[in-house]
């Protein structure tokens, strides 16, 4: 596993925990992840829905090392052979730091032992971070939504095929 270690600021100057599989148990953790990072974009009741169907939803997260702070968090949806990537946060303090990269690679990893063949996503196209994040990761745009956000920017409409990015994405050994 990639050590990933945050700026200073955090109660334990450890590196954050290997991503786990999330359950109802991180409800808390992820409305707080959420409010820090994006002002509460889901509510309590979405993220119990996200995270109370573990065969449909898959929803990996990082904690900080020797604490209960959840510091990143990636979430998709199995759909037949599809994972589509619905979030990503990482705490403001540990952005930069390769947590998101670890996060999606390992919720790759997961999707394809599940069964994925491809992954898509949507992404503002003002979005440097995320789109670099993708390109790294070998996702590709394949279509637009014009003014889709509620700022106007643009959805780009990303795709992986899984079987091919596969020595991109494995992060795990064997």
């Amino acid at each position: 596993m990639t050590e990933v270690g945050c700026s200073e600021g955090l109660t334990h100057p450890f590196s954050p925990s290997a991503p786990q599989l999330l359950n109802q148990s991180a409800v808390k953790a992820c409305v707080a992840l959420d409010q820090r990072c994006l002002g509460g974009f889901w509510s309590e009741l979405q993220w119990q829905r996200e995270l109370g169907q573990p065969q449909q939803r898959l929803c990996l997260g990082s904690f900080e090392a020797g604490g209960d702070e959840l510091l990143g968090v990636c979430c998709g949806w199995v759909v037949a052979d599809e994972l589509q990537l619905m979030l990503i946060l990482v705490d403001p303090r540990c952005r930069r730091s390769g947590l998101a990269t670890v996060l999606l690679k390992e919720l790759l990893g997961l999707a394809r032992e599940r069964g994925c063949k491809q992954a898509t996503l949507e992404v503002g196209a003002s979005n440097a971070a995320a789109l670099a994040l993708y390109s790294k990761l070998g996702f590709s745009t394949l279509g637009k939504r014009s003014r889709y956000y509620c700022n106007g920017d643009d959805a780009l409409l990303q795709w992986l095929n899984l079987s091919i990015a596969k020595a991109r994405t494995d992060n795990r050994p064997g």
